[in-house]
């Protein structure tokens, strides 16, 4: 049964003895919501609960837009908590009995507000947009839904209501697609002297697309004060997954900002021209300038590498004594911390793929201070790799992932060596169970990191998932261990890694002890996630 929604609720005010004021007046200060979209995706403006967002048969390659209104008719301010995409699922009486946050799906996105605001009285939001994008030539997944959560239904402060759930439907018509990607997005050079030359900067073109991408030959828009200095993408075909570099300074030949564009084309159907931009700023080195933080350029990893930042380069034109201090922000769920704060080279190991970024503060004896940041990237490099944290130290959490086949079309089951978790499967100190081809480790998982006391990471990876007859889906789910501290719900995130390329993001809630909660199937070698929900055998 879907859930029950509605568009809006009259606050109630329970300080009308004590302000004395009337009834009329206080009607006249209440908040009010209201959602709406073109009735051609499925607004039904006299029957919202039947209402839709329905996409229908879109083209694969082909981007489809539905602007989405949301006002506040009202006449107070209305606090929207947050809203977001989700596949839940809910029970008889329509109340909800799960839910998977789904992001990093290169299908579908939601532009609208996803932190706490206030929606003045009378007004509309302008460009909120539910886009869908069709790579894959599938149906989205089951018990997709927008979520809006706003003071009229959810108490923002204490998390706690009932939201409205809008359900999604669309399906992808046509053959795979690629989509074009670049890491960075955007150069920025450290400050340079005229007639100097910055370090070389690397960046990245994947495809985390299904479709082949082809790649054209690459230019920069404006040559005057850049330089491509090596080129491995012109002309590559990549299959998904798969990146090439390309690699640029910066040699400025007079003073002033100065930016230009990378230009990348491409068959991919909805950016056929990629631009990455490039700045910098040059002006001449004189006496009293101050410090000049330089930080190396960034660059790619792979997790549980123990690599350094380097802010080496620093200096100061005056020849003062200068002092170091970085600060560094891991991905979400990381425990890693630097070797020292306060050296010019400190190292870090990467215990979770993604990106770690430094900031360093260098400081002379005169005060002057400057900074400037570098980023590692931990790019996994197995083909399958599971990640997962969670919020509340103590109560231990178990990553789990089935087998997909055993050769004989059977999958994994808990708790044998169909399934890969702490008992079974830590590279530590166990040898992992033997899947797919009986003389390949390569297809066999391992569990890196188990943790119990804390919150996190564990992970699962496989670094080069069996073909067929071994192929089908893998399933991964979370259990919530029996001798660890209980409480009444603990959110939990897992990424999904495919060909080092974050496929999907779940955050979820697990209460009750030594219960298992089923987040996700996995095709392979097709690359297909569908959202599980908390349910085993998901469809």
């Amino acid at each position: 049964m879907a859930p029950t929604r509605h568009l809006g609720i009259l606050a109630a005010v329970s300080l009308l003895a004590a302000t004395g004021c009337n009834e009329q007046e206080l009607r006249t200060l209440t908040p009010d919501f209201h959602i709406e979209w073109p009735e051609d995706f499925g607004y039904a403006a006299d029957d919202f609960e039947a209402s839709a967002l329905l996409f229908g048969s879109v083209e694969t390659g082909t981007v489809v837009d539905i602007p989405v209104l949301i006002s506040n008719p009202g006449t107070a301010n209305l606090e929207i908590c947050t809203s977001y995409l989700a596949v839940a699922t809910f029970d008889e009486n329509g109340e909800l009995a799960s839910e998977a946050i789904s992001t990093n799906n290169p299908e579908i996105a939601w532009s609208g507000p996803s932190e706490p605001m206030d929606l003045d009285n009378g007004v509309t939001m302008a460009s909120v947009l539910l886009r869908f994008t069709p790579l894959y030539g599938t149906p989205l997944e089951d018990n997709l839904y927008l979520v809006v959560k706003h003071e009229l239904n959810y108490n923002c402060e204490e998390d706690f209501g009932s939201g409205l759930y809008i359900p999604i439907t669309g399906e992808g018509d046509g053959e795979p697609v690629p989509d074009i990607i670049s890491k960075p997005t955007v150069v920025e050079f450290a400050d340079q002297t005229v007639g100097g030359l910055s370090a070389v900067h690397d960046v990245r073109i994947s495809n985390v697309g299904p479709g082949q991408l082809d790649v054209g030959g690459i230019y920069l828009a404006d040559d005057t004060h850049f330089v491509l200095v090596s080129d491995s993408v012109s002309g590559v075909e990549l299959q998904q997954g798969e990146s090439a570099l390309l690699s640029v300074q910066y040699a400025p030949g007079s003073e002033g900002n100065h930016d230009t564009f990378i230009m990348v084309p491409s068959n991919d159907p909805d950016e056929d021209l990629l631009e990455v931009l490039l700045t910098g700023t040059a002006d001449p080195v004189s006496t009293g300038k101050g410090p000049q933080a330089v930080c190396a350029p960034d660059f790619d990893s792979a997790p549980f590498e123990t690599e350094s930042f380097d802010g080496s380069d620093s200096f100061d034109p005056d020849g003062l004594d200068l002092t170091f201090q970085w600060v560094m922000t891991p991905p979400s769920g990381s425990t890693s911390t630097l070797s020292s704060y306060n050296v010019a080279e400190p190292s870090v190991t990467l215990d979770l793929a993604g990106d770690y970024t430094g900031t360093l503060t260098i400081t002379n004896t005169a005060g002057q201070s400057d900074n400037c940041t570098q980023v590692i990237s931990a790019i996994p490099n197995e083909n399958f790799r599971i990640e997962m944290f969670w919020q509340t130290s103590g109560d231990d959490m178990d990553l789990h992932l089935l087998e997909a086949n055993d050769g004989s079309g059977n999958g994994g089951t808990p708790r044998t060596d169909g399934d890969c978790y702490y008992g079974n499967c830590n590279t530590s100190w166990s040898t992992p169970p033997n899947w797919g081809d009986p003389g390949t480790n390569a297809d066999d998982p391992g569990l890196d990191l188990d943790d119990i006391s804390g919150t996190g990471p564990e992970n699962i990876n496989i670094g080069d998932p069996a073909m067929s007859p071994y192929d089908g889906w893998y399933e991964v789910f979370v259990h919530d261990y029996p001798g660890s501290s209980y409480t009444p719900a603990n959110d939990v995130t897992v990424n999904i890694y495919l060909d080092g390329i974050l496929a999907q993001t779940y955050n979820f809630a697990i209460s009750g002890e030594d219960s298992d909660y089923y987040v996700a199937k996995i095709h392979w070698p097709t690359g297909n996630v569908q959202a599980c929900n908390g349910i085993s055998g998901c469809p």
